[in-house]
């Protein structure tokens, strides 16, 4: 273990300094991690809504709160891209060098987000759909919102810009300074939609989800592309890429199938004939994307900073659900390098050596219960009709800490460091 903390530390943090103190990189993490309140609230209502116990959705139902419910998520993550493209425009002007013109920046960055998102006219009438304002329109969100940003900075400093008599209020002066740049990064990103429009995609967002996607079509249900699956959804993750929303529309068709014949093999009392279904993918996704569930116990009840003790109490509830973009965006998982590793190798492991029991028939596979990765360990193997599988899924647990255990001591311990020097300097 020592050799290994020993390895991160002289490989790893190294790594994440340099990622956390590149402009590009740093503009992009602080505009995510600032939407953690927003993220958090919806998760916290999109749990709430989603709980599948058939009095408590009577309830929901009965009483008018699943409106309320389903509401919250809808003006909270499920715009986060709209809110993405903002806060990391806003944070672009404090990492360019001109924090002064912060509002600015991420005004014209939610903008030209807008611009890149296509709309739909019928009847005369234009609309946006609002799963581009979501978490499938993040990474454009993330890219636009940066490069809008670093473009009226760049405008900014080349000082071109109208200058207004000394006697003018400062607010009058600010607006007439940023009307050349508002005006050429608008002209920018109409430029590059004309260009996507001339494309079969028609916008950057499907233009990225269709590039992704058409590849891993030709992938097969054996293990390897399965987990090869799995492997590139945690990448796009990490680039702020939604992963399950790139690779799940390619599994989904394949599970609806294979839940049929599993089920009916199942209360046939025949073997499982496709293991590779819903609920293995699930298993992958204890916590979330990442089988983060191992981390967030560690930041909950073990950390020893107060800054990973707080954000673990508050996504410990939201893990146990399988909801964590809290995680991914506020931790943040997102464009760090120390992280990536568990985050990668945890879902691998833990499907693998599933797959492995299943076939010595130590365990029983899952039937393949669809949308029901909302329902926590133990109970969601249960529910896929397999008492071995469910208490696996608990083994599952104890392997995501062991794996997350020792990165998460890294961070833990840098943030330790971190709030002992401010506190030194405080005092002071």
């Amino acid at each position: 273990m020592n050799k290994l903390m020993n390895w991160m530390e002289q490989v790893l943090v190294p790594l994440a300094n340099r990622f956390s103190q590149n402009p590009i990189l740093k503009t992009m993490s602080q505009g995510a991690m600032s939407l953690l309140a927003v993220i958090m609230v919806g998760s916290i209502f999109s749990i709430l809504n989603s709980i599948p116990w058939e009095p408590y959705t009577t309830f929901l139902e009965s009483s008018g709160l699943q409106t309320i419910f389903s509401f919250i998520p809808a003006v909270t993550t499920e715009l986060l891209g709209l809110y993405m493209a903002y806060s990391v425009g806003r944070a672009g002007a404090q990492n360019f060098g001109l924090p002064e013109n912060s509002f600015t920046c991420g005004i014209l960055s939610l903008v030209c987000y807008l611009i890149l998102v296509p709309f739909d006219s019928a009847e005369g009438i234009a609309s946006i759909q609002t799963k581009y304002l979501g978490t499938q329109g993040i990474f454009v969100a993330l890219l636009g919102g940066m490069l809008s940003a670093w473009f009226v900075c760049w405008i900014i400093k080349k000082k071109i810009t109208i200058k207004m008599p000394s006697g003018v209020p400062p607010m009058v002066g600010e607006s007439f300074a940023a009307l050349i740049p508002a005006f050429l990064v608008i002209v920018l990103f109409a430029i590059i939609k004309t260009l996507f429009l001339m494309t079969p995609y028609g916008n950057p967002i499907d233009c990225i989800y269709s590039l992704i996607q058409t590849p891993l079509q030709a992938l097969t249900s054996s293990l390897p592309a399965f987990l090869l699956l799995i492997l590139i959804a945690q990448i796009l993750w990490f680039f702020g890429v939604h992963g399950s929303y790139s690779v799940l529309p390619i599994l989904f068709p394949m599970w609806i199938g294979y839940a049929a014949e599993n089920t009916a093999s199942a209360a046939a009392g025949l073997p499982i004939e496709h293991v590779l279904n819903a609920g293995m993918w699930d298993l992958a996704c204890l916590g979330g994307a990442g089988a983060t569930i191992g981390l967030v116990i560690w930041l909950c009840f073990f950390s020893k900073s107060a800054q990973y003790k707080d954000f673990g109490r508050l996504t410990f509830p939201c893990g146990v659900f399988g909801v964590n973009e809290p995680v991914i965006f506020g931790l943040p998982i997102m464009l760090n390098p120390i992280l990536f590793i568990p985050f990668v190798l945890a879902p691998v492991i833990i499907v693998s050596l599933a797959y492995f029991l299943i076939s010595i028939g130590l365990i029983s596979a899952p039937v393949g219960l669809i949308g029901a990765g909302s329902i926590p360990p133990f109970l969601h193997g249960l529910a896929n009709g397999s008492l071995t599988f469910a208490i696996y899924e608990v083994v599952s647990i104890g392997i995501s800490m062991l794996i997350y255990y020792p990165f998460f001591r890294l961070i833990d311990q840098n943030a330790l460091k971190e709030e002992a020097e401010r506190e030194e300097t405080n005092e002071q």
